[in-house]
């Protein structure tokens, strides 16, 4: 979701405002009860409350949706294929100068009880849909009860610390969460912002778990105008938007229209982008990024190349995810072998020109990494496992950052790795005890990743392994992965931070088998399970910082992934056709939601 050194929000010109304690009514969620933002607030800071309103914004989208119905466990809504909170409102809007805090939007305000057994949302009253019909108590208990049955197993997951959710009155609504060990504000925060509220009187009269192209009903700052089915989703401003002056949106929400082109090829994309039918494009090819734009609209600074600002979260921007349900990687002496056979630094420098740094951990670039050997606090909290974990776990520093690939000492360490495991070259095949050879499919949607595979199956090769690469369509490619239909597949892992319930939906063993998981590796620990409880339930910085670095530990030494790119922040090419507030924010550069249309700038290019 990225790696610069999260930082807490503290300054030398920021006052903090405490919370009030447990038990009382809060206008946000923080994790460890600081708000930057005090409940009179009038505006973020990084957001212009005089901005102007108006003009078309021209985006790129990278898949075609198939309907518009949320939370189906199959396809592709059109609601993921925009930015968050366009069309649906949510309980919760992040602060993007803050890590640790978000603020009402939905909700006026929460009371956690003294426990977080349990929590009160109290909604808006002035809050209502586009049909004017008012938002109530019984639309989020509609919504989060459609959720955690129907929707996909990873979200399901994230939220599954919710026991009960009972309506207490029009506008209120009361959360009653599980004991299952791990649990602070963070736990349900975190997942709740990302749940778009729906309407119940609309959806009651329509079938929830079935596609369709009708255009929905929302509550947000825009709504759907017009759509062509693998072409473009267009979305116009609602002028009489019941939150534009409550303080999380003032100023923001900006454009008349935000269009969304359906560009499945990044190079198509990247022209249309450098002819101007695109506004605004994020390039993640190092090459491109480098020469790709020296044309002569940069040179007279019409067109723009930056690096926003993403310090909100952490894990691999790419990974290469092995399938431990299958025999032949359900042993970590074979993963470990297939990780030293990886050659990051071959491929960084060939293929992507030194462009990037390597994903050191799970949680790279944060202070949440495993670093050295165990000691201390985080000592103490694996001790009890030593007999589930490798001795190494406790005996060795963290060293996936240092193996080389490509060399001859390494691969001959992975052909003994390989050994143990009981497989040996025969003939020039590496093969078991009954000669059944090992065999790699990597699973694909994008034909780019050949880049970083095919100098892999040349290591793999001289191992004695054969490899090759399936490419298959959306369709195709869900479908494998509801059967767990693959070997390896190059995949992000995104958290956030602080992580939240997303972890459960990547690691959890509750959810290792279950169809749509976002645990494509089929992790199932109990040791594992239980850190996750100990990070999700961490109420001071210092607890999260040890649970983090001992999940990261035993999640490296697990070799359950090959760690290649972490979370990086997004480089942005623009046409300079926009204004911008003064304030960029630190976590999270808030584009589009903050930007506006100048016409000025606009009418000077060509």
């Amino acid at each position: 979701m990225r790696l610069n050194v999260l930082l807490l929000l503290v300054s030398a010109f920021l006052q903090p405002a405490i919370a009030d304690v447990q038990g009382q009514w809060q206008h946000g969620v923080s994790t460890f009860d600081e708000f930057k933002y005090g409940p009179d607030f009038e505006h973020f800071d990084y957001a212009n409350p005089d901005a102007p309103k108006g003009g078309t914004l021209v985006l790129p989208v990278e898949y075609h949706f198939t309907g518009f119905t949320p939370y189906l466990p199959s396809g592709f809504p059109a609601i993921g294929a925009a930015m968050p909170g366009m069309l649906y409102d949510g309980l919760f809007v992040r602060a993007n100068d803050e890590a640790f805090s978000v603020y009402g939007n939905l909700a006026r305000r929460v009371k956690f009880a003294d426990d977080l057994s349990e929590v009160v949302v109290q909604l808006h009253p002035g809050a209502y849909w586009h049909d004017r019909v008012p938002i109530t108590a019984m639309d989020v208990k509609f919504t989060f009860d459609h959720v955690l049955q129907k929707s996909t197993s990873g979200i399901r997951s994230a939220l599954s610390i919710i026991e009960s959710i009972e309506v207490q009155g029009e506008l209120e609504v009361l959360f009653r969460f599980k004991r299952v060990g791990g649990l602070n504000k963070n736990s349900f925060a975190n997942p709740a912002i990302y749940i778009n509220i729906l309407p119940e009187h609309y959806w009651r009269t329509r079938d929830l778990t079935k596609n369709t192209l009708e255009p929905p009903l929302g509550s947000g700052p825009y709504r759907i105008a017009d759509y062509a089915l693998g072409k473009f989703l267009l979305y116009e401003r609602v002028t009489d938007y019941w939150g534009r002056d409550i303080a999380v949106h003032r100023g923001r929400h900006n454009f008349d229209y935000i269009r969304y082109e359906i560009y499945r090829d990044a190079t198509i994309a990247r022209e249309a982008l450098r002819k101007g039918l695109l506004d605004y494009r994020i390039e993640r090819d190092p090459y491109v990024w480098r020469t790709g734009y020296n044309i002569p609209a940069r040179e007279k600074g019409w067109l723009v190349m930056r690096q926003n600002n993403y310090k909100v979260g952490s894990g691999f921007q790419r990974a290469l995810v092995f399938n431990t349900r299958r025999d032949k990687l359900a042993d970590v002496r074979v993963r470990e072998a297939l990780t030293i056979a990886f050659d990051f630094e071959w491929t960084n420098r060939v293929i992507y020109d030194g462009f990037h740094s390597r994903a050191e951990s799970y949680f790279s670039g944060t202070d949440l990494a495993a670093r050295g050997l165990p000691g201390g606090a985080e000592l103490a909290m694996l001790k009890p496992f030593r007999e589930q974990l490798g001795r190494q776990v406790f005996t060795q520093p963290i060293g996936i950052q240092n193996t080389v690939g490509g060399h001859r000492d390494d691969l001959l360490r992975a052909r003994e790795l390989l050994a143990e495991a009981g497989w040996t070259v025969r003939d020039g095949r590496l093969v078991d005890a009954a000669g059944e050879a090992f065999e790699m499919e990597f699973l694909t949607l994008s034909a780019n990743d050949k880049r970083t595979l095919l100098p892999f199956m040349t290591q793999l090769s001289r191992l004695g392994i054969a490899s090759n690469i399936r490419l298959v369509d959306s369709a195709q490619f869900l479908s494998r992965l509801r059967e767990f239909d693959f070997d390896a597949l190059l995949n992000s892992m995104p958290f956030g931070y602080p992580p939240g319930g997303e972890l459960r939906s990547y690691f959890s063993s509750q959810v290792a088998n279950i169809p749509n998981t976002a645990n494509l590796t089929g992790i199932s620990s109990p040791v594992v399970d239980t850190l996750v409880s100990e990070v999700l339930g961490a109420r001071r910085k210092e607890h999260l910082i040890t649970a983090s670095r001992a999940l990261d530990r035993v999640l490296l030494w697990g070799y359950y992934l090959i760690p290649i790119i972490g979370i990086q922040q997004p480089r942005a090419v623009y046409w300079d056709k926009f204004g911008r507030p003064a304030i960029d924010a630190e976590y999270i550069t808030s584009f589009p939601d903050t930007w506006w249309w100048d016409d000025a700038r606009a009418a000077r290019i060509r």
